[in-house]
Order: structure tokens, then sequence, then C-alpha cells
């Protein structure tokens, strides 16, 4: 007797389908769950990205350093030599920064799809870890990989030595951080995660539910708005 196999998914296409025919995505990530090459996009252009991005966050940590030691009652307390050291390294961290994306990606992947499985269990939806975490590396190349193209584009149009400060770089793309009072770093920092970007990624995540797990429409929206909160709250938690 002939056993079928199983499907196999073409996921170069889903990655690509992802961003331009998500619908079809989800329903392919459902049938056949790919997700190594959407995971390799995204580390990839990520980091390309930060790489050419990397001299405008030097010349930015280097320009807000007095700020930073007026801030950090550690580094006021280091003599000059000691801070210079402590600049040093700071900014030698900041030149390999782009290499921190191949833990990014895989930590914010997993996180998504933790957060997903979650959803589905509750609402006794159809999906599996498996397939939310093959959704979650395909929604990565909007989140990561557009991402960061978009932040890219927009700094090297403004030029590497138009920020003052790493923050500033963070919010390079628009977003409701432009709201926030001046001075309000904590606020300006959760509002950061309300972007064009970060909205597009909301509705995907929606999408992914209804498709894969089949989930009522408003536990695919809570998973989504939870799923938008987080970076928020985390950014603003550690804001400074």
């Amino acid at each position: 007797m002939a056993v079928d196999s199983p499907a196999k998914g073409n996921g170069l296409k889903t990655a690509i389908d992802t961003i331009i025919a998500p619908k079809e995505a989800f329903e392919a990530i459902r049938t056949a769950p790919t997700w190594f090459w959407a995971f390799v996009i995204s580390i990839v252009v990520a980091a390309a990205c930060s790489f050419l991005t990397a001299p405008a966050l030097v010349h930015a940590t280097t320009t807000d350093w007095p700020n930073m030691v007026a801030k950090s009652p550690s580094l006021a307390g280091m003599s000059a030599d000691q801070q210079q050291k402590a600049l040093a390294v700071s900014l030698k961290i900041d030149g390999f920064i782009w290499l921190g994306f191949l833990l990014f990606v895989p930590i914010g992947n997993l996180i998504g799809a933790a957060v997903m499985a979650l959803f589905n269990a509750i609402s006794r939806g159809e999906g599996s870890f498996g397939k939310y975490w093959a959704a979650t590396c395909n929604i990565g190349v909007v989140y990561f990989g557009v991402g960061s193209i978009l932040t890219a584009a927009i700094v090297l149009a403004r030029g590497t030595d138009s920020f003052d400060t790493p923050q500033a770089l963070q919010y390079a793309v628009p977003s409701l951080a432009l709201l926030a009072p001046a001075g309000a770093v904590k606020a300006a920092a959760f509002l950061a995660a309300f972007s064009p970007v970060t909205l597009w990624v909301a509705a995907l995540n929606v999408l992914a539910m209804l498709q894969i797990g089949r989930l009522p429409k408003l536990q695919a929206w809570l998973t989504a708005v939870v799923l938008l909160l987080v970076p928020g709250l985390l950014g603003a938690a550690f804001a400074k």
C-alpha cells in the first residue's frame, strides 16, 4: 500500500508571500511549515543593515557620552581615563552590534511562537508550536528584514552625523514616539513600538492565528495586541 509523503513547502516562496500574499503564505505553513529561508533572510538582512548604520550609532554614542556619564553614578564616579576606556568599550560594542542579530532573531521568533501557541492552547485552536514557529520566522522577514531596510534607508539618507543620541537612531522610523513629551524617555520608548512596520506585523499575526489556528477573531486580535505591546513594555522598562 502506498503511503502519501508529507507535503513539502517552498520556503523561499513562503517568505516572499508573507510580504505580498500573506493569506497564501499562512495556508502553506498550515499544511507544510517552512521557516529556514525566512530565518536566514531575517538575520542576513538585519545584520547587513545594522552594519551599514553602525557608523551612525558610533557617532551618536560619542556625541551623547557626556550626557550618559551625567546620568550614570557609576560612570560619573570614574576618573577621566576610566571614562574614556568605558567609552572605547561602548564604541567597540556599537561597531559589532550587527552580530547581535544572531541572537535577536531567534529569541524574538521564539517569544512570538510561544505567545501564539499559548493563545492557541487557551482557545483550543488547530495550530501547533512548530507551525507558529514557522509563522513567526516568516513574519520576521517583515519585522527584522523590511524594518531594518527602512531604518537603514532613513539613516543613510539623513547622514550618519545627524543623530546625536542612540535613542534618536532607534526612533529613525516614524512612530508614535513623535507624540511623546520632551524628556519623557519611557513614554517615547513605549510609543516607539507603534510604527508602520509593527502595525503591519500585528496584522500578519492576526492573519496567522486565523489561518493556521482557526481561532475566533477576538482571540486572534488579542494575540496580536499582546505581541505588539511586549516590545513597547520591555523598551519602557529598560529606558533611562
